[in-house]
């Protein structure tokens, strides 16, 4: 029976797939940075951990889920990404008590390098021989709390800042969640939304805001057996469509986690090249000692390549 709930599971994330399109409004919202998440078990679960409860990754996805985690933890993870782009993360979760948690997050991503051009009269392309870099910071405080015995919540405070060349620009932003713990205890229910907020610097004037990647997301965990944990998410960023991740992972040992992911937006990614057919998939483990947990996690983009994700977790 066990199995059975599995397969199906698996088919409903995977029938997600047909619905992927690139939206119309594709690009029209800045700080996109607030979309990348840091956190290598996430990756390997194909970032399904809005319904996930217990865990510092909520701080990203549901602040409501940092709640209920026995002792403080803190983590630190390390991503590569496209274009010798590079970023990173760390998370720092305090219990209070059994009924509130706080949490902080620091997030940053640096573009590199990129050759400076110029536009000629004839709109032509030259080349100066100088650089300049880009790159973004995040800072964000969260407090999760329990409402009524099957209701958690959890808000986040977050700063963004933006900077490209000698420009920047900044923003505030806020996300909340809620958790659901129905009678069954194998089920958690996850509901939330991301990055409502307004810009409070520009790049150059107000008549070119850039917008923000307002995101709504709805997320079920369920926990088939001691050992396998199911996750599905429906996400809905402003100018994307509708996306759904499912992600799965197995307890191989006490001290071996494996994962994996699917996401059905991989069609964004595909260029007609011979791994295609990898795109929007994810792996992942974890290994854990004493209070030590290290994570890993690849997601495929296809021909735009692979991001890698390194995480280390300490509880205190």
């Amino acid at each position: 029976m066990s199995l059975k709930k599995i397969l199906s599971f698996s088919l409903a994330g995977l029938l997600g797939c047909s619905l992927a399109a690139v939206n119309e409004n594709s690009g029209t919202t800045g700080f996109n940075q607030l979309k990348i998440v840091y956190s290598a078990r996430a990756m390997g679960m194909a970032k399904a951990m809005t319904g996930v409860d217990q865990t510092i990754e909520g701080l990203q996805f549901n602040p409501a889920a940092i709640l209920k985690i026995d002792g403080m933890e803190i983590s630190s993870t390390y991503c590569n990404y496209f274009a010798g782009s590079n970023g990173g993360g760390m998370h720092l979760i305090y219990p209070k008590n059994e009924n509130v948690t706080y949490g902080v997050q620091l997030h940053y991503l640096n573009m590199g390098n990129m050759d400076r051009t110029e536009v000629t009269a004839s709109n032509e392309y030259i080349d100066t021989g100088e650089t300049f870099g880009a790159g973004n910071l995040i800072l964000g405080v969260s407090a999760a709390r329990m409402v009524l015995p099957a209701i958690d919540i959890g808000g986040t405070l977050k700063f963004v800042y933006d900077k490209i060349d000698s420009y920047t620009a900044a923003a505030a932003v806020i996300d909340a969640g809620l958790i659901h713990h129905p009678m069954n205890e194998n089920i958690t229910v996850g509901l939330g939304f991301r990055n409502l907020g307004t810009q409070l610097d520009f790049y150059t004037d107000e008549s070119y805001s850039e917008g923000l990647p307002f995101t709504f997301a709805a997320g079920l965990s369920y926990q088939f057996m001691p050992q396998v944990m199911g996750s599905l998410d429906i996400v809905k960023p402003r100018g994307v469509n509708l996306t759904l991740n499912f992600g799965l992972e197995y307890q191989l040992n006490p001290m071996l986690q494996l994962r994996g992911g699917y996401t059905n937006n991989s069609s964004d990614w595909r260029t007609g090249s011979d791994w295609d057919w990898t795109s929007g998939i994810s792996l992942g483990a974890g290994f854990n000692w004493k209070n030590y947990r290290l994570d890993y996690g690849v997601a495929s983009c296809g021909n735009l390549g692979l991001i890698n994700q390194v995480s280390l977790n300490y509880g205190f």
